[in-house]
């Protein structure tokens, strides 16, 4: 495993590319979302201690910190891929860089066909412009700001679960707002647990600090994200302890101590389970790997005249989002960027909003409305925009 370094322009804080993946060995990025869109042909993934193929049209979203690896299958594969620096998009979007995303199209398709298309719609834009001769930065970072305040709606939401080969899934729960008190509380929760997992953490100190019985907190954990306490904990500590065992020469008993078991047998156990090999089995296997070269990146040709005509498709389709609700001035400005308003509408409207933090609470006429853009837009659809809006804040 290795820690990759992504290098981006210094204005968007975007790299998108096209290639055949032969094989892509396992690594992470530091603050990097990765994301891919399969044009053609299939790939197999793993995602710290999953494994999924993709095919065809499948998006998938590796989050910063994730070890993961791509290979092909047999036949060859086109596949889109798009590096985020959080870093710089957090200005945006003050939450990013402890939001985790998933999107479980691989499993998922036949519910999620409308947002893909939206998704795929966004990706391509964001490689046109990053591949033209000369690209717009600005354009480049309002698609990615689009980007973004979708998956942030859409795709922040999960629950685990188990198949039939007791092989752990990460599923998609669609329907919470991004604003749901109740959801927040819940993920909160299993970002402190995450968060403390090297330190030794029960449950009723948890249960101290939410003013919950332990009980209550124990059925809310296991209902919001299908794993128990004890479950969460474990895979948050053997997911740290796969990164130390494939970035150092640390031994494993002081990685066991480090991740916050108490012996190195506890570690073995624990993470038997989750990866179905012991830390010793994992650290081998990691390490054949590169005395036989296989830590070493390897693509092959693709078809670029066919992954252009893919790539228009998604472009022609111009899928529109619909305007979901909104509770907040800043849940309203990811919704904007949503609608491809121009960056002086949006900077204008964030500055609005801010002076006027109960605007949201309030009906207005429509010429209340238009009187928050007395300025010169570029954004082309602009009066039905100003008319969603109007209707929704009138609701």
């Amino acid at each position: 495993m290795f820690r990759e370094i992504v290098c981006f322009s210094q204005i968007s804080g975007i790299r998108a590319s096209i290639s055949n993946i032969v094989y892509y060995p396992s690594h992470m990025h530091e603050n990097v979302m990765e994301i891919i869109c399969v044009l053609d042909g299939s790939v197999d993934i793993s995602d710290s201690c999953m494994s999924h193929r993709l095919s065809a049209g499948d998006v998938y979203i590796f989050n910063a910190r994730d070890p993961h690896r791509i290979s092909a299958v047999e036949g060859g594969n086109t596949i889109l891929t798009v590096h985020i620096d959080l870093e710089h998009y957090k200005a945006y979007f003050r939450k990013l860089t402890t939001t985790f995303f998933i999107c479980d199209s691989y499993i998922n398709r036949q519910h999620l066909e409308k947002e893909l298309a939206y998704i795929r719609y966004l990706l391509a834009r964001i490689l046109k412009e990053y591949d033209s001769l000369t690209p717009r930065d600005s354009l480049m970072e309002e698609y990615t700001r689009s980007l973004l305040a979708y998956l942030i709606e859409k795709f922040q939401f999960y629950i685990y679960s188990k198949d039939k080969n007791n092989n752990l899934e990460i599923m998609l729960r669609k329907g919470i707002a991004p604003d749901d008190p109740h959801a927040s509380r819940v993920y909160r929760i299993i970002d402190h647990i995450y968060d403390h997992s090297k330190e030794k953490l029960h449950l009723r100190h948890i249960a101290e600090t939410e003013f919950l019985s332990t009980f209550y907190l124990s059925r809310l954990i296991k209902e919001g994200c299908g794993l128990s306490f004890c479950e969460l904990l474990s895979m948050a500590r053997c997911e740290e302890a796969e990164k130390l065992l494939g970035t150092t020469k640390m031994t494993i008993d002081d990685i066991a101590t480090e991740c916050g078991f108490s012996n190195r047998k506890h570690l073995n156990v624990q993470f038997r389970k989750w990866y179905r090999m012991t830390p010793s089995e994992y650290r081998a296997k990691a390490r054949s790997e590169m005395e036989n070269n296989a830590d070493s990146i390897e693509l092959g040709e693709y078809d670029k005249l066919e992954a252009s005509l893919i790539l228009a498709s998604y472009i022609e389709q111009i899928p529109k989002p619909e305007l979901p609700s909104a509770s907040s001035p800043e849940q309203l400005l990811s919704y904007l960027v949503l609608l491809h308003i121009s960056h002086n509408a949006f900077t204008h409207l964030q500055t609005y909003l801010q002076k006027h933090p109960k605007l949201l609470g309030q009906t207005f006429a429509q010429t209340d409305l238009l009187s928050l853009f007395d300025f010169d837009s570029d954004f082309p659809d602009y009066k039905t925009f100003a008319e969603k809006i109007d209707f929704y804040l009138k609701k």
